[in-house]
């Protein structure tokens, strides 16, 4: 197969051929991740360099894999960077370098099947917010600075019936009401699973908006959706007022 050369003679790394895994986390622990990579068919010398990065906003972090005749086999954990991050990976020259291949940005196959995943970042006064990034699906993140937080909101299910119901309403509105994505979109767009999620607690299909339409009735129709979906969210998955009225002391 002829491989697409640019004006420097750089090869360009097919997606199918790169996968990253991300795992579960331990407890206090940061994620490990696995990656296999697929460089057979490419022209590239045995002594260059395979070199892995991720990024999320202005968050990077890199990794030396060895080299193509001889891959680095040493345990890899995302400590600077969240596991919503985009990866890329890069083939250099030994010596001067010079890049000699790259794919596109990887998006990893998050630990049993998370649709948000994690992210502790310093926020004052806030204890959580739902961060979209660069259009690459909304991850959840936490005040870093509050005492074992990942752990309260993987295991303590009153801190999630509080605030999961408002994470789903957001993030529904920005697919269905901002954005204006829908089921029909490609299978591995981030947004097809929480729609599946929705569809799965409506009564009624989901609302879909044409791009830049006028109609302020239509968007009134997507967000009274949006809110019947919510409720039978609360209600159903997480019991939200019965857990509330258990943390604060009050029959219900």
């Amino acid at each position: 197969m002829i491989r697409h050369l640019n004006a420097t003679s750089r090869q360009t790394i097919l997606s199918s051929h790169v996968a990253v895994t991300i795992r579960a986390a331990e407890a206090n622990e940061s994620p490990v991740f696995d990656i296999d990579y697929q460089l057979g068919s490419y022209a590239f010398a045995s002594d260059a360099r395979v070199r892995l990065e991720a990024w999320r906003e202005l968050a990077v972090q890199r990794w030396d894999l060895g080299t193509v005749g001889a891959p680095q086999q040493a345990e890899r954990r995302l400590t600077d960077v969240p596991i919503s991050s985009q990866f890329r990976l890069c083939v250099v020259a030994d010596g001067s370098g010079k890049m000699l291949g790259m794919s596109g940005s990887i998006k990893p196959k998050l630990p049993g099947g998370s649709l948000l995943p994690l992210a502790l970042k310093q926020l004052g006064g806030e204890v959580w917010r739902i961060n979209f990034g660069d259009g690459d699906g909304p991850e959840l993140v936490v005040n870093s600075e509050i005492e074992a937080i990942s752990e309260i909101v993987r295991n303590d299910s009153q801190f999630r019936s509080l605030i999961m119901p408002q994470v789903l309403r957001s993030v529904l509105t920005q697919i269905i009401v901002v954005d204006q994505n829908t089921l029909d979109d490609d299978e591995g767009e981030w947004w097809i699973g929480w729609l599946r999620l929705a569809r799965s607690l409506a009564t009624t299909d989901i609302p879909s908006l044409v791009k830049q339409e006028a109609d302020e009735s239509k968007r009134q129709e997507a967000l009274d959706w949006i809110d019947q979906v919510v409720e039978a969210f609360a209600r159903q998955r997480v019991n939200a007022s019965s857990a509330y009225a258990a943390a604060v002391g009050v029959s219900r």
